[in-house]
């Protein structure tokens, strides 16, 4: 019952910064599409599409609540600065060092003990099923999932062998403050991974059948 009361004030602080703004505005700031005939935006995050009416922000198909709130504050935040193509770890972030360090040691450890000896197969496909793009890197895989228009998340994966442990590591752009607090950046992160894990397990016992 908290949690709940938590995520509905913390998305009624979100709809009135939103109050009054342009939806035009917001398209140019976010690079999310809008419709005017329908009053909606158009988005995919992490492989799902999303419809999200204006100014109510429902959206269909429903997200996870704190998905939600990701997009929310995206909407707000967002203004506009190009992606600039440098991935930073989540600590580099501006006032990012606590909250954005730990997650970095956190992630680390989970995507070895997740991931590090699960099927390269089983990985790619976990990743696409969450819109991951596969790209050539030094790691032995490489995706880059949108969590926004301007806002991407890259996975670096190293699998183990028998003399290295695996080991993984997740990334944002350079101008990701100009989009999402430290605290979103987390839980965007922490989200991704869960979703990942999730997948990963469902193709991993469907190899297995």
């Amino acid at each position: 019952m908290a949690q709940q009361n938590a995520f509905a004030e913390m998305r009624r602080a979100a709809l009135a910064r939103l109050d009054g703004r342009q939806p035009e505005e917001i398209a140019a700031r976010t690079g999310l599409s809008y419709d005017q005939s329908r009053q909606c935006f158009s988005l995919c995050t992490l492989g799902q599409d999303v419809q999200i009416d204006y100014p109510g922000c429902e959206m269909k198909p429903l997200l996870d609540e704190w998905h939600q709130l990701l997009v929310l504050h995206y909407m707000d935040l967002a203004d506009g600065t190009p992606l600039s193509g440098e991935l930073m770890p989540f600590g580099a972030q501006p006032g990012g060092m606590v909250r954005g360090g730990g997650f970095d040691r956190q992630s680390e450890q989970a995507l070895s003990l997740r991931l590090g000896k699960v099927p390269r197969e089983t990985v790619e496909q976990a990743c696409r099923h969450l819109g991951g793009v596969l790209v050539a890197s030094n790691a032995d895989v490489c995706a880059v999932f949108s969590l926004f228009p301007r806002y991407p998340i890259t996975l670096k994966l190293w699998f183990a062998d028998e003399e290295i442990p695996g080991n993984g590591r997740l990334f944002l752009d350079a101008c990701a403050g100009h989009y999402l607090s430290v605290e979103d950046a987390v839980t965007a992160g922490s989200l991704l991974l869960e979703m990942l894990f999730r997948s990963a397990a469902v193709k991993e016992e469907m190899h297995r059948k």
